[in-house]
């Protein structure tokens, strides 16, 4: 049996989303798993980290092995190949893709009799970011709320993401210590009506509402100080035009979001990184409002 699965990219947070909101973007992950006889063998992407080229040790096998192990079943007889094209590090959801990629392979090989739920809560449970993980696995905006199931809203097909992607990495673990575990009433008050704003203008197509929709006042700023470059990034950004523009995720990239102007925005956020000494890229990308497609032949 051969089981096939491509993951999109994600970008959670948006801006006062922390831990809520995460939006899939049109760039995937693919893994092919293979039944074969002998042990459980990886042909990670070409130049990948020594680190990926592990079977112990890269996210996706790691995951499924992880969940053979909850479902009984030897995670053996296995070949994987892995076409990674999520930077990794970058804010963009990597590893979530890798966490969600091993545990529906092990689930299709193995019939596990689990809902979307129930993936979800297994790569969450791997992996840590449930909405880095509801949004690669269900496309679209997603929304995930303690204690009752991720929803899924489509947005506008004319939207594009702006990312600024710096060529150096940054730990997600480092930059969640930052950030305050406490904050103000009025800073509460004010990330919880951003958040409402922010899904409102998705919803409506309202694009211009996303400028004051993506402003955050509980993580960007701690993160802010231990990235320079980024905050000038996300102004250069709004001043060329863009509808919003947040850090993507944890950072270290810049998100911003538009329907227009992409080649201007492209050109000050990386005006922006060259002056302020920080290496890297800019793509653009389409929004993706269909998730994680697993595809099982024999």
């Amino acid at each position: 049996m051969r089981v096939r699965v491509a993951v999109p990219a994600s970008v959670a947070n948006l801006g006062p989303g922390f831990d809520i909101l995460a939006l899939a973007l049109h760039l995937q992950n693919t893994v092919l798993a293979e039944e074969r006889p002998g042990d459980l063998t990886i042909d990670p992407s070409p130049g990948a980290p020594a680190e990926l080229q592990d079977p112990e040790q890269n996210l996706v096998t790691r995951a499924y092995t992880l969940t053979c192990a909850e479902l009984g079943v030897p995670a053996t007889g296995v070949h994987f190949t892995c076409e990674n094209r999520i930077p990794i590090g970058r804010g963009m959801g990597s590893s979530a893709a890798a966490a969600l990629a091993g545990v529906l392979i092990a689930s299709a090989l193995h019939h596990a009799p689990w809902d979307e739920n129930d993936v979800l809560d297994r790569a969450e449970g791997l992996e840590g970011h449930r909405d880095n993980v509801a949004a690669a696995l269900l496309g679209g905006l997603a929304i995930c709320s303690p204690g009752v199931p991720a929803v899924q809203l489509a947005v506008s097909d004319e939207l594009r993401a702006v990312l600024f992607i710096p060529e150096r990495p940054f730990a997600t673990v480092e930059a969640r210590k930052v950030v305050p575990a406490q904050f103000s009433r009025s800073d509460a008050i004010f990330n919880a009506s951003r958040c409402a704003l922010l899904v409102r203008a998705l919803a409506l197509g309202d694009h211009a509402g996303l400028r004051v929709a993506m402003q955050d006042r509980w993580h960007q700023d701690a993160r802010f100080a231990l990235m320079p470059g980024t905050e000038a990034i996300v102004d250069a950004a709004i001043d060329a035009g863009a509808s919003g523009a947040a850090l993507a995720g944890a950072g270290p990239s810049v998100i911003a979001l538009t329907p227009l102007a992409m080649d201007a925005i492209a050109d000050a956020m990386a005006l922006a990184a060259l002056a302020a000494g920080v290496p890297g890229d800019v793509t653009v990308l389409p929004v993706q409002n269909y998730g994680t497609r697993v595809d099982v032949s024999a």
